[in-house]
Order: structure tokens, then C-alpha cells, then sequence
């Protein structure tokens, strides 16, 4: 039941982009513009008489139906999330059961002409009783929490898809690395509005699943790494990218390889060994993807003194990123139970990364790393791992 209702939210903005597409062809009284108008109204009504409301928000290019994040939807209709927040300065739209023809009319007003200086003088003015227009504000905290949950457990299993489609020896699909990136860009959200979910997103651990949940939080820890480097927004969403598809390479590995509850013997090591170039492989064949990804996962072992695996020459230079995500994966890696050890405290791990700068981390970012925790840690009333 749930799929179906899901299925009818995208199905209505659908039909409103329909309707938005038609009016910037078509004049209002056009037979097509009043029939696009009719089948966004029929569909609406069909929803609302089942669910009483409905509300679209607009986070980024990231679109949320009822707290649903629609992955698909929001590369698809990219440009309308666009249009309704930078042009029209409209943040979200609540539809209540009783919407009648001449709200849609004015909505389609709305999104293709826009509401002057102030949305809700306009709204007043135009009497929408049915139909409620806010501008883009700050989510409360609870909310921003339950979205990046939402957008975390969306990460993992899209992740999920991804392993099932290398598995099966089909090529991976632009749009399935579209969809990370969607969820990508609706995690990176939540964080910059509050911070220190980062510690709390990556202590969600699965023991059954380590491979994708270990993906998802190494991004959200470069995230974090990010945020203390002050890295610019776009910037700091390819290195959250990059944290995604890092281990891309180990969906090729044997699973008996990667669940082994013990120390892997010398040939399963040669073949563990392998999941950087076979990662870097599999990007390489994206042409969706740009380059960074692709580095990462090739590079991320390789260790800042050039002593990790894959071994190249000494002319090598380990891209910036590369080494971020070094100690994004590390982080994760030992502050994570697994069959053979046991989690260890992010303190710890922190002292491990400092004694280690120079020889497998880049010796600028164990502080970057202390800082991160340190300051996540202090934000009052948030209970994040010790």
C-alpha cells in the first residue's frame, strides 16, 4: 500500500510539471493547457480524498514528498526545483483535501509568472485556501535529523542496487549514480545545517552490510573533514561523492572474501588487494561521472608515503581528496565492529591517525581529524560517540 501511495505523489508532480511545461507553450484557454490543468486537478483530488494532504519541498536540488525523499523525481525535474526556489522564491507546496480548479490556476500563475515581492501578501490577495505556498526556510532540527536518516538509509540502498548490478555482470546505470548523488546532495544538506550529525550518521553500523553502510559514512566523515577545511559547497559534495563510491571495487570481490570472520590468507589478501583498480574500473565506464570518484577509489589505499597497494612509481602524486578519504575510511574501518575485533573508541582512532601522519595519512590531517571530533563531540545535548 505504502508503494502505491508513494507511486501517486510522484505521479501528481509529475502532472504539475506537465502543467508548468504546457503554460510556457500555450496560452491558459489552449484546449491543451486547460486539459494538462484537469488531469493535474483529477489526479490531486484522487490523492488527497485517500491521505488529506500533500506536501512538496524543495531542499537544493533535492525534492521530499510528505518527508519521502523521490530520488528519481529530483533529477528529473531538476529544473522545475530550480525555477520554484531561486526564481520564484517558493520552498515548498501544501495541497489540502477540497483544492479546487481555480487554486490550480493560480498555482500555475504562481510558478510560471511568480508573486511578487511578498508570497504571502500574494497568496492572501489571490485567496488560496486549498493550496499553501511557503518560501525556502530552515527545517527544524527534527525534522533535519529525520531526513538525514531518511537520505543516509536512500544512500545504502541505492548502494544495495549498485552491488546487485555488478553482481549480475550488467552494466551500472548513469541514472543509479544519479540517485547517489541525489541522496548525496540531500545528506550534505542536513550536515550544513547542523554539523555534528555527521558523528551520529557514522556511528549507524551494520554488521550484515558492512561494505555499503561503511560506504555511506565515509562520505558523511569526509563531509565533516570537509566542513573543518571550509571546503566550498559544490567542492565538498564531489568529496562526499567520492566517499560513496570509493570501495565500489569490493562489490567484485567474493563475498566469502569479504565476510570472512578472521584474518584473510596471502591469496585472498592478492585479491582484496584488487577492489582499487577494479572500483576505478567500473567508474572509468561512467561517462556521468567525473574523474574525482574514480581517483579516489583507484588511490585511497595507496597510503601518503606510496607504500599501499596499488604500488606505483615514486613520481606518483596521491590526489588531495584521495588522502582525505584515507582517513574518512580509516575512521569508519576501526570505529566499526566486525567478526574479528572490536569497535574502537574515536579517541583512539584519533591517536592512531596522529602516530601515523607522514607514513599512511597526510601529516596536515590528523589535526583537521581532531578538530572534526573534538568539535562535533562539544555541541551541546547531541550525544554523539565517544
Amino acid at each position: 500500500m505504502a508503494d502505491n501511495v508513494q507511486d501517486h505523489g510522484q505521479l501528481v508532480f509529475a502532472h504539475l510539471n506537465g502543467v508548468v511545461r504546457t503554460a510556457a507553450l500555450y496560452p491558459a484557454t489552449h484546449p491543451q493547457a486547460l486539459k494538462a490543468r484537469e488531469t493535474l486537478h483529477g489526479a490531486l483530488t484522487a490523492y488527497l480524498a485517500a491521505h488529506g494532504t500533500l506536501t512538496y519541498r524543495f531542499l537544493g536540488d533535492v525534492l521530499v514528498a510528505n518527508e519521502r525523499i523521490l530520488a528519481r523525481e529530483s533529477l528529473v525535474y531538476r529544473r522545475l526545483l530550480e525555477i520554484c526556489q531561486k526564481e520564484r522564491q517558493i520552498g515548498s507546496i501544501t495541497f489540502t483535501d477540497g483544492v479546487e480548479p481555480r487554486e490550480m490556476d493560480v498555482l500555475v500563475e504562481a510558478l510560471t509568472q511568480g508573486v511578487g515581492e511578498s508570497l504571502s501578501a500574494w497568496t492572501a490577495q489571490k485567496g488560496l485556501t486549498h493550496v499553501l505556498l511557503e518560501p525556502p526556510v530552515q527545517a527544524e532540527q527534527q525534522s533535519v535529523e529525520v531526513m538525514a536518516r531518511r537520505a543516509y538509509y536512500g544512500s545504502v540502498d541505492t548502494l544495495r542496487e549498485i552491488e546487485s548490478t555488478i553482481r549480475s555482470s550488467a552494466p551500472v546505470a548513469g541514472e543509479q549514480i544519479g540517485t547517489l548523488r541525489v541522496f548525496t546532495s540531500a545528506l550534505l544538506e542536513q550536515v550544513l545545517q547542523i554539523p555534528d550529525l555527521v558523528l551520529r550518521l557514522a556511528s549507524i553500523k551494520s554488521y550484515d552490510e558492512y561494505t555499503l553502510y561503511h560506504s555511506v559514512n565515509v562520505a558523511v566523515i569526509s563531509m565533516g573533514l570537509g566542513l573543518v577545511l571550509d571546503l566550498p559547497g559544490p567542492l565538498l559534495h564531489e568529496v562526499a561523492m567520492a566517499g560513496m563510491l570509493h570501495d565500489l571495487g569490493k562489490i567484485a570481490i567474493p563475498l566469502e572474501i569479504l565476510r570472512k570472520p578472521g584474518p584473510l590468507s596471502e591469496e585472498e589478501w592478492r585479491i582484496m588487494r584488487r577492489h582499487p583498480l577494479l572500483g576505478a574500473e567500473v567508474l572509468s565506464r561512467l561517462s556521468v561521472a567525473n574523474r574525482l570518484p574514480m581517483i579516489v577509489a583507484f588511490e585511497h589505499h595507496m597510503r601518503f608515503d606510496r607504500q599501499g597497494y596499488p604500488f606505483l612509481r615514486d613520481n606518483w602524486t596521491q590526489h588531495p581528496v584521495s588522502r582525505l578519504a584515507c582517513v574518512a575510511d580509516v575512521f569508519d574501518a576501526m570505529t566499526s565492529r566486525r567478526a574479528y575485533k572490536k569497535a574502537i573508541p574515536s579517541r583512539n582512532v584519533c591517536t592512531y591517525v596522529r602516530e601515523q601522519a607522514g607514513l599512511i595519512f597526510d601529516p596536515r590531517l590528523p589535526r583537521i581529524l581532531d578538530h572534526m571530533v573534538e568539535r562535533l563531540r562539544a555541541a551541546p545535548g547531541r550525544g554523539a560517540p565517544r
